[in-house]
């Protein structure tokens, strides 16, 4: 009757404690009740917006719609704040970030959302992401998010987790599909790419150009 959702450094298993790998899924009757998204790939690059974003897109709201909560307990870590150091994280999720997910779980069970201050090394860190969480809760106006973070798709490693996660989850949960990058997301990047590649060459043909201006050939005779 419990739905545990968790999110956090795992890097398969060698950030401490070590514990919470994606096929801990829970046993018995709690079987598929667990799920845990646990980010590889170290820091390189380190977990930020997009990535957290798009766990909640993917696989936490639509397991948590689908299970349909009377309450939800949230234990509001805030370790993924940027300004810890790598040895106590090292993620780059902005406070502002961390409001957004808020008002993204008060969709569920009426509103009905407690936020207990759970953890944190960075006092300046905690206190931005607590001042930004509890702005959601009193349905103030939040600050929008960049319009690049919105559309961008998420790192490697993150999109390897998640693949990972989606796999294993959409066994218990049907709205839980596995992970794949979106077609529009994909060919955006792709198309940005190409943009940047012709950019680049047409820069060193521009060059080129000025060379040859710089030392004109001899007119034939």
């Amino acid at each position: 009757s419990i739905l545990y959702v968790s999110l956090h450094r795992y890097d398969e298993g060698n950030f401490f404690p070590g514990s919470g790998a994606p096929n801990e899924v829970g046993s018995g009757p709690g079987e598929g009740f667990n799920i845990n998204i646990a980010w590889t790939g170290g820091l390189d690059p380190p977990m930020g917006d997009v990535e957290y974003l798009t766990a909640f897109r993917t696989v936490i709201m639509p397991a948590a719609n689908e299970f349909d909560p009377e309450i939800v307990l949230v234990s509001a870590g805030f370790d993924a704040v940027e300004g810890h150091d790598p040895p106590l994280g090292g993620y780059k999720v902005t406070a502002k970030c961390f409001g957004h997910l808020t008002k993204q779980l008060l969709k569920l069970a009426d509103g009905r959302v407690v936020l207990a201050l759970e953890g944190g090394h960075d006092l300046t860190a905690i206190c931005d992401a607590s001042e930004a969480c509890i702005n959601a809760l009193l349905g103030n106006e939040l600050e929008p998010l960049p319009e690049d973070i919105v559309h961008q798709i998420p790192n490697m490693n993150a999109i390897a987790s998640l693949k990972k996660t989606t796999e294993i989850q959409s066994k218990y949960w049907k709205s839980v599909e596995p992970y794949s990058v979106p077609v529009d997301c994909a060919l955006a990047e792709s198309q940005k790419r190409e943009r940047e590649e012709t950019e680049t060459v047409s820069a060193m043909a521009s060059l080129s150009v000025d060379v040859e201006q710089c030392f004109p050939q001899e007119s034939s005779r």
